[in-house]
């Protein structure tokens, strides 16, 4: 029996400083952040682009050096995104990346699988992937 009422889907990170990594989102990818307010002192949030989403879960240091991030950590020599963003218009995308100043980690790439794709590194180490896809 297949699940077929899927509706979105969301990445989720654990970030060593959910302010900082929630800021980088938010200003270095045009990102909006569900409401937020700092003076709880919050653990978890939500940014958005249109359709898509991460979150962010502020993990504590014990669980940050006992994990591996990112996943092309695990296969060396692969560049393996952690979050995969299909996107309209890829020159717009690489536009706003550089005029907010983002680094570019790899891109944009034509792959063989004729995907044209552009990666960021966030604070976390985590790759974020760009991609138009015909």
């Amino acid at each position: 029996m297949a699940v077929a009422n899927c509706i979105a889907t969301a990445a989720v990170f654990i970030v060593a400083d959910l302010r900082k990594s929630t800021n980088w989102y938010i200003e270095q990818l045009g990102f909006v952040a569900a409401e937020l307010n700092w003076d709880e002192n919050p653990t978890f949030s939500i940014v958005r682009c249109e359709g898509a989403a991460i979150m962010l879960k502020q993990g504590g240091k014990k669980s940050l050096a006992n994990r591996q991030l990112a996943n092309r950590h695990y296969t060396p020599g692969d560049v393996v995104s952690d979050v995969y963003f299909w996107v309209q218009d890829l020159k717009k995308t690489e536009l706003s990346l550089k005029v907010g100043n983002t680094p570019i980690f790899a891109g944009p790439i034509k792959r063989s699988y004729g995907c044209t794709e552009i990666m960021v590194v966030d604070p976390d180490d985590y790759l974020i992937c760009f991609g138009r896809c015909p």
